[in-house]
C-alpha cells in the first residue's frame, strides 16, 4: 500500500523553485520533496533570490510564501508576471503558500498574478495534488486549493 502511495507523487522530472525564508517550513518542504519521485525542488530564502534563480532555465513552477523579507511573495509574483524573469516564465505557474485566507488576500493574490493558494500548514498529497494540477493538463483540485480564478 504504501509503495503505491508513493509512486502517484512523481512529478516526472518536474524542476520547482521554492520561495521560503522560513527554515522550519522548509525543512518540511524538503522533506515533502524528498519523498516524491522524479522531483527537482531547489530553494530560495527571499523573494530576491528566487528572482535571482529564475535566470537559470527549467522551472515548471514557483512555489511561495507570500511574507518574506527583501521581496514578498506578491511582489514576486509580479515581477515574474512583467517579465524581469525573462519572457519564458510570464506564465509559469505561480502558487502560494499561507495561513492567510482572507478575502483580502486572495484578491491580492489574484491581482499579483498568482494562480493558486496552499493553506499552510500542508500535507503531501494535497500539496501534490495541487502542483500536479497546474503542470499537467488533468488533475483534481484538493481541499486545501483555493483556485484563483484570474480575470480573462
Amino acid at each position: 500500500m504504501k509503495e503505491a502511495l508513493e509512486n502517484t507523487f512523481d512529478l516526472r522530472g518536474r524542476k520547482l523553485l521554492v520561495a521560503e525564508d522560513d527554515p522550519i517550513f522548509a525543512l518540511i518542504l524538503k522533506s515533502i520533496f524528498k519523498s516524491w519521485k522524479n522531483t527537482i525542488a531547489v530553494f530560495a530564502g527571499n523573494g530576491k533570490d528566487a528572482l535571482d534563480r529564475l535566470m537559470l532555465p527549467d522551472f515548471d513552477l514557483v512555489l511561495m510564501d507570500l511574507q518574506m523579507p527583501v521581496m514578498d511573495g506578491y511582489q514576486l509574483s509580479r515581477a515574474i508576471r512583467s517579465g524581469q524573469a525573462g519572457t519564458a516564465y510570464c506564465h509559469i505557474p505561480i502558487i502560494a503558500l499561507t495561513a492567510d485566507l482572507s478575502a483580502m488576500a486572495q484578491s491580492q493574490c489574484q491581482a499579483a498574478g498568482i494562480d493558486d493558494m496552499v493553506i499552510k500548514p500542508t500535507d503531501s498529497a494535497g500539496l501534490f495534488a495541487v502542483i500536479a494540477g497546474l503542470v499537467s493538463e488533468t488533475s483534481s483540485i484538493p481541499k486545501n486549493s483555493l483556485r484563483l480564478q484570474q480575470a480573462k
